[in-house]
């Protein structure tokens, strides 16, 4: 019983890794790319208490002509100094249409003032933020530096647990489990004797 309770414990965890690593696959690969967007981790407070350090926004992306489309209290992600390939993500504050195109003052919900580089025009827009995930952005950073094996080494582990955990669910029936606490009846063991029946004579 123990070792059923045991193997039903794993298969369930395993199920649950497995499901919670597809689900972070969707979100963190599959919607960048479905959407020409990215998944970036962010590193400072600026946009606290909304988006912390550590979480990952996940943007679609953005061209010249969609930037038009974007308002004021959009969060955005763009390139500040267009020499420069350090994104930021801050949200749209004010918004102008001329000649040149649309450009936008931006600031981070933590600060102060808007933003000291001025005018965002539409070409340093890269995306739009479409959600955030929390936390999560210190675990990819490390498992970035733990280097390439680790993830398809923790795939092939879990693959692995998840097959031991189906084969040995699959036992005969004709094995049952037994407590260690219990006997079994022809092991020879503590039986009572049986009464011998005696004929008269």
């Amino acid at each position: 019983m123990r070792r059923r309770i045991g193997l039903m414990v794993a298969s369930a965890l395993t199920t649950c890794a497995l499901f919670a690593a597809v689900i972070l696959t969707v979100a963190l690969v599959v919607v960048p790319k479905v959407t020409g967007g990215m998944s970036l981790t962010v590193l400072t407070g600026s946009m606290r208490p909304g988006i912390n350090p550590g979480d990952v926004v996940v943007t679609r992306g953005v061209d010249t002509q969609q930037a038009a489309s974007l308002n004021i209290g959009d969060v955005i992600t763009f390139l500040p100094y267009p020499d420069d390939p350090t994104l930021v993500t801050h949200r749209i504050i004010a918004k102008s249409v001329g000649a040149a195109g649309v450009s936008f003052i931006t600031q981070g919900d933590n600060n102060n003032v808007a933003d000291s580089w001025g005018p965002v025009h539409d070409f340093q827009v890269r995306g739009n933020v479409l959600y955030v995930v929390p936390k999560v952005g210190w675990a990819r950073q490390w498992v970035g530096q733990a280097g390439p094996w680790l993830v398809p080494g923790v795939g092939v582990l879990l693959i692995g647990v998840g097959i031991v955990s189906v084969v040995t669910s699959r036992r005969r029936p004709d094995e049952p489990d037994l407590d260690p606490d219990e006997e079994d009846p022809d092991d020879g063991g503590d039986a009572p004797p049986r009464r011998a029946d005696w004929g008269a004579t």
